[in-house]
């Protein structure tokens, strides 16, 4: 744990100059080769002077400026496309007239809990059960936000405040469609944030507001759980984690494959158990380089890190997940790191931070805040870190209503097997006639398998939210899935301008853009990636299982009385010529 304290300008350096040029003399660098971010040895230092230089000052002798602003621009893309997929689908999926509508969930909520069980800035914005402008509001600034991060690399603490806001109101409503793990790692790795960037300041560079050392640590410790609780839940999970076929199967029935995947999972299976082997070596072994006792350490735990992620990004859609696992990984690296001399442009690094130049009554408010907060966070971190050892360990659940920490995971459990889901309809005066003349065309969801000769696509950091909800529909009956038959409703009475279409594909996704079809229904069929050396010119190849859904029309009786068992208002069936 990174411990330490400041290091005293002398006069002859301009107080408000943030950069030593990194032609400082050769001793100085090499006693600092090695550092291990911890209190060097000070004949004057007493108890007290040391209580006050690692709680008080928070200070490494290491500095993170360019750190802090990568973090933030990644911070930044991160919530520009996931406010940006929300502003696109959200209307779909909880809007008003969606699958979930939040304003129903919302009041049930509101009756049974208080709003602070669940809260939410949605109950005190315009009423959303006659429009979706809360929405769109809430979104649009998110979007807007991310943008400015993203481009100036410029943030603040309110900033990340209001975005946490924005993020976590989005969260309590989004019900189903809402229920993922970075969801709440997005939230805890912002509100450590919020304490490693200035106050109030958008300097790209504030010496007077460095990153606390307590909150560097808290990061450590974030990327440390993320890790150790995906190969901890592999590990007890699946059985092909421990004989190490796990990734003869994975990169075909992931929930969203992109093209490299179907290149990766013609490898040979010796390949497909070294990356089970590498796979375990970096979320088991690891995570505790990132606690190396000298600085060299801590960046090798970094950057193995921040390379697997990114190894995961090329392979599959993830959303956001593996971008947001990059940021607390970022914090094991300072600003000595040889790679940024290639990224940032400037011939100069940071090697040292100035004693604060403000009051002595300010510094010690905002250090006893960290304080405060750092203990809270230490003493939230209790269940999590003892749900890592245990033998029922849970994936990605929150202890506390706020998710300010959290436990994670991710494929705990590997499919063998693809099913996919596929709405078809038909417009013909019957379902007889339908069958007869074989009349049943099928829609096309945005990334999701459907044509056998339609290429995966890439996807990732935005997030295709109701592509993996009918990922996960394939492996459960139509009961645990009532969204399905509400959004088989919405499809029976929609033309080219209804809001549904946006989850559709953009390339002949409807095959009904003039008029809705009569009649509905769902099939599972069986997917599976093409040989790459058949010759087969196709991706895909799929065989038929079962009816997944009865056939619903928009006057069918049972249909209904579905749609009213659930809340949700009946569509009304379209004029017909």
């Amino acid at each position: 744990m990174e411990l330490t304290h400041r290091k005293s300008q002398t006069n002859k350096h301009d107080a408000n100059d943030p950069l030593v040029t990194i032609t400082k003399s050769a001793t100085t660098n090499e006693n600092r080769k090695n550092s291990t971010d911890t209190m060097p040895t000070e004949k004057a230092s007493t108890p007290s002077s040391i209580f006050q230089k690692i709680f008080l000052d928070q200070i490494s002798s290491n500095t993170y400026f360019y750190t802090r602003i990568l973090f933030i621009r990644l911070l930044g893309l991160v919530y520009t496309f996931s406010f940006l997929a929300a502003y696109h689908q959200t209307p779909s999926l909880i809007g008003y007239q969606g699958l979930y509508p939040a304003h129903v969930y919302m009041k049930r909520m509101k009756e049974r809990y208080s709003i602070w069980q669940s809260p939410s800035l949605f109950y005190f914005l315009p009423a959303m059960n006659t429009s979706d402008f809360s929405l769109h509001m809430v979104n649009g600034l998110g979007t807007c936000l991310g943008l400015f991060l993203l481009f100036t690399g410029r943030c603040n603490s309110i900033i990340l405040f209001i975005l946490w806001c924005l993020h976590t109101s989005l969260l309590n409503i989004g019900q189903i469609f809402y229920g993922y793990g970075w969801e709440t790692q997005m939230l805890e790795t912002t509100f450590l944030g919020m304490f490693l960037v200035p106050f109030s300041s958008l300097s790209k560079i504030d010496r007077k507001s460095p990153p606390s050392i307590l909150f560097i640590f808290l990061m450590r410790f974030l990327v440390a759980r993320i890790m150790l609780g995906a190969g901890l839940i592999k590990i007890r999970g699946d059985g092909c984690w421990r004989d190490l076929t796990c990734m003869q199967y994975h990169y075909e029935t992931q929930p969203i494959p992109n093209p490299i995947s179907y290149y990766l999972h013609q490898s040979p299976i010796v390949f497909h158990k070294f990356e089970v082997l590498v796979n375990h070596f970096i979320e088991l072994i690891a995570p505790f380089l990132c606690f190396g006792p000298w600085r060299s350490v801590r960046h090798i735990g970094g950057s193995l890190q921040i390379l697997f992620q990114i190894l995961l990004i090329i392979s599959g859609n993830l959303s956001v997940l593996n971008w947001i696992t990059i940021g607390p990984a970022l914090w094991c690296l300072d600003d000595s790191y040889p790679l940024y001399k290639y990224i940032f442009r400037s011939r100069q690094i940071f090697i040292e931070t100035t004693r604060l130049n403000i009051r002595a009554r300010t510094r010690y408010l905002r250090s006893v805040v960290t304080l405060i907060v750092f203990g809270l966070i230490l003493y939230l971190s209790i269940d999590p870190v003892l749900n890592l050892f245990s033998r029922y360990q849970r994936m990605n659940s929150s202890f506390d209503r706020f998710n300010l920490v959290n436990t994670y995971g991710a494929f705990g459990s590997v499919g063998k097997i693809r099913n996919e889901v596929i709405i078809s309809a038909c417009n013909r005066t019957s379902v007889e006639q339908c069958n007869h003349e074989n009349a049943w065309l099928e829609y096309e969801f945005s990334c999701k398998p459907g044509r056998v000769d339609k290429a995966p696509c890439f996807s990732a950091p935005y997030h295709r939210r109701l592509t993996w909800q009918l990922w996960f529909a394939a492996m459960q009956q139509i009961e645990y899935n009532t969204w399905l038959v509400h959004l088989m409703a919405h499809l029976l009475s929609s033309d080219q301008y209804s809001p549904i279409n946006v989850v559709l594909s953009n390339d002949g996704g409807n095959p009904f853009p003039d008029a809705p079809p009569r009649f509905i229904k769902a099939d599972l069929y069986r997917y599976k990636f093409t040989d790459l050396t058949s010759g087969d010119k196709n991706w895909w190849i799929r065989r038929h299982l079962q009816p997944y859904s009865p056939i619903f029309d928009l006057k069918s009786s049972q249909l209904k009385s579905l749609l009213r068992h659930w809340g949700w208002s009946v569509p009304k069936a379209p004029m017909r010529a």
